[in-house]
């Protein structure tokens, strides 16, 4: 009985193997530093506060994303690179959200009202130039720990 079990537990081990080479072996996750940094602020475009975007902040470290709040209107990236960084908003992402919400009646129940939103905020479009951290023109310098940085976008 026991040599049957044995060659069970064989089998299944062998079995594995051949499944995890078939499918190009091990997966490898990379992970980039936590560097403990956060960029938070408003983001405007003109005159024009932008209630909802995501922002990009690329740097030499590697790069970070953080959405822009609707109920509140601020931005925060946590993990941000550290030193010298581009930066970029890009509004098409939220167009996809806010209709996915308007759709689910989101904005009508009590899980949107709880975080102080009674209606969808009014989608701001901001220029394709600015969704890219090369072609935006925005950088900043991050330190570790908090830093602050109110985005303008110019018209």
């Amino acid at each position: 009985m026991r040599r049957i079990v044995r060659l069970g537990a064989g089998v299944l081990l062998a079995a594995c193997g051949v499944l995890m080479t078939s499918c190009g072996g091990y997966v490898r996750e990379e992970r980039l530093p936590e560097t403990g940094a956060t960029l938070e602020g408003t983001v405007t475009y003109g005159t024009e506060k932008v209630p909802a975007a995501l922002v990009i902040v690329a740097g030499a470290g590697g790069s970070a994303t953080g959405h822009v709040d609707e109920a509140t209107g601020r931005y925060k990236v946590e993990n941000a690179p550290l030193g010298e960084v581009k930066l970029a908003v890009n509004t098409a992402p939220v167009r996809g959200e806010m209709q996915g919400k308007l759709m689910s009646g989101y904005y009508k129940g009590p899980e949107a009202k709880g975080k102080g939103v009674t209606a969808p905020p009014k989608i701001v479009d901001v220029p394709a130039k600015f969704a890219n951290p090369a072609t935006s023109g925005l950088s900043t310098t991050i330190n570790a720990g908090a830093n602050t940085y109110e985005i303008k976008l110019p018209r």
